[in-house]
């Protein structure tokens, strides 16, 4: 298969478990690029985060926000795919409030992170607040931290019967020495890391045949099912490496690295 496109998430993948990218990795990513791949990065978070973490010019696109905002790194220009209107916001707000230990309102460039466990976040585009109505951005992604592991699916539930305009799933960090807490990340209806990544192979003309991507938790596993060549990474949930095609080494051990050494021999 002649893979044009290589796709990586970054926390748990692409990131070490410090969030670093090793000197290896980086250098062997700008050399695909250089070879014509087109290097696409696919994360949860937003683009001020991705900047904080790494040098976005690896990349030629970032679908960020679970795939509500898509950006090309040559033109510097993003756009929305969709976000979350204020009314739904301030309801869901409103709802979870009392019972969650906190809730972060992410759009293409702040965190707003609303009672967020009672810790105060100092990174420059971390906005603490009281109020929903503080929130003046559109908002591409909602996270909500349980107090415990047993509200999650109560909690999912929830959202699913009384929000048709949104979706939910349950994220987990799989990074090495992390408690793996588990969260809900929401985001309009129909959005994920895999639409966005079909809308932009179909502007590109490349088929998702076409595409590696190699990914570690939840919001991965539509990506991974569905393009030509679906990589979990040795540290992945079970339930990502249960329906991968290939499964590389960690991401602490460069496995993306070596396992795109392995398929095209340099």
């Amino acid at each position: 298969m002649n893979y044009k496109i290589i796709a990586t998430d970054f926390d748990g993948t692409l990131l070490k478990s410090d969030k670093t990218v090793s000197e290896k990795t980086k250098n062997a990513i700008i050399n695909y690029k250089k070879e014509n791949h087109i290097i696409i990065g696919v994360t949860a978070r937003n683009l001020s985060s991705v900047k904080s973490i790494l040098d976005i010019k690896m990349f030629n696109y970032l679908i960020l926000n679970n795939g509500a905002y898509l950006y090309d790194v040559e033109k510097d220009e993003g756009k929305y795919i969709k976000s979350i209107d204020k009314e739904t916001i301030q309801r869901l707000t409103n709802y979870f409030k009392d019972k969650a230990d906190g809730i972060d309102y992410i759009t293409a460039e702040k965190y707003y992170m609303y009672r967020n466990r009672g810790k105060i976040d100092k990174r420059s585009f971390v906005v603490n607040i009281k109020d929903a109505d503080e929130v003046k951005d559109y908002v591409s992604r909602i996270n909500v931290m349980p107090s415990t592991n047993r509200e999650l699916e109560p909690y999912k539930e929830f959202i699913k019967k009384n929000y048709e305009d949104l979706d939910c799933i349950s994220m987990r960090d799989t990074d090495v020495g992390k408690e793996n807490k588990t969260w809900i990340a929401i985001n309009p209806k129909g959005v994920n890391k895999l639409t966005t990544l079909q809308k932009l192979c179909e502007e590109l003309n490349i088929s998702t045949d076409n595409v590696i991507f190699f990914g570690d938790s939840t919001n991965d596993i539509e990506i991974i099912k569905n393009v030509g060549l679906g990589v979990a990474m040795g540290n992945a949930l079970p339930e990502v490496i249960q329906i991968a095609k290939e499964t590389t080494i960690t991401n602490d051990e460069d496995g993306v690295v070596y396992f795109l050494e392995k398929i095209f021999g340099v």
